[in-house]
């Protein structure tokens, strides 16, 4: 099976890259037998065409990124604290979300990706999630220690009956967190699997869809107490097994 994983388009000195860290295939390597196949996000103003690479892939991974969703995407005006912003990202994640979705295509999408989820259901982000009253500070601990970054920060309690409390048989669980921006308004068919102690949306779910799972934590690498990765990578693939032979 075929997994596809978009990448995100960076400046490398007098050029440009397209960029997935090596956690993402190193996790999808260690929870599941699949064949990564990397999506490259358009040059500026070039043309992205999704239907040839979905006609041949089985699943989609949209991982995280040191980039927003450009905000006018959710309609509210750019501020200094949207960014930074890879907008060729943008416009490659929601033409594969539009596509995943019709298609019933099984898809896993991490940290931005959890937030680009939310977009193209219609919902909104809050750009300073620990600016606001009552919320914790879920942004990346500063470090050079990779373990420390990507270390347990806090709980999420899962949405009893849901998807995620099922698979794991768990209420709660603690997870990293590396994020400055967060749900604001919910999108459409989404429904909420998971909350950070502070009301923080941590996980949903795409309710009409067969497979479709926000995270906004890490599981790609998640150091500390872990009883997610396994089961979450497991299932996804799973759901990519039975999409390949409908």
């Amino acid at each position: 099976m075929l997994l596809g994983i978009i990448c995100n388009r960076k400046k490398h000195l007098v050029d440009e890259l397209q960029s997935v860290t090596h956690m993402y295939l190193e996790g999808v390597a260690e929870h599941m037998s699949v064949q990564p196949v990397l999506i490259p996000s358009p040059m500026q103003n070039g043309r992205f065409q999704p239907a040839p690479i979905i006609d041949r892939i089985d699943g989609i991974l949209m991982t995280g990124s040191t980039s927003n969703v450009h905000p006018t995407r959710y309609g509210h005006a750019e501020t200094e604290a949207h960014k930074p912003f890879d907008l060729a990202r943008d416009e490659a994640a929601f033409q594969l979300f539009d596509m995943a979705i019709e298609r019933d295509m099984p898809l896993l999408a991490i940290c931005r990706g959890f937030q680009e989820l939310n977009v193209a259901c219609g919902g909104t982000l809050n750009p300073t999630v620990h600016e606001v009253e009552g919320r914790i500070d879920h942004r990346m601990p500063e470090s050079e220690d990779k373990d420390v970054r990507f270390g347990v920060q806090h709980r999420v309690n899962f949405s009893q009956g849901g998807y995620l409390n099922e698979l794991l048989g768990v209420e709660s669980a603690a997870v990293n967190s590396l994020h400055w921006q967060a749900v604001d308004r919910l999108g459409d068919h989404l429904q909420i699997e998971a909350q950070a102690e502070d009301g923080t949306v941590e996980a949903v779910k795409h309710i009409k869809a067969s497979y479709c799972v926000g995270v906004q934590w890490h599981p790609e690498y998640q150091a500390g107490e872990n009883i997610i990765s396994a089961p979450l990578f497991a299932d996804f693939e799973r759901a990519m097994r039975a999409y390949a032979n409908d």
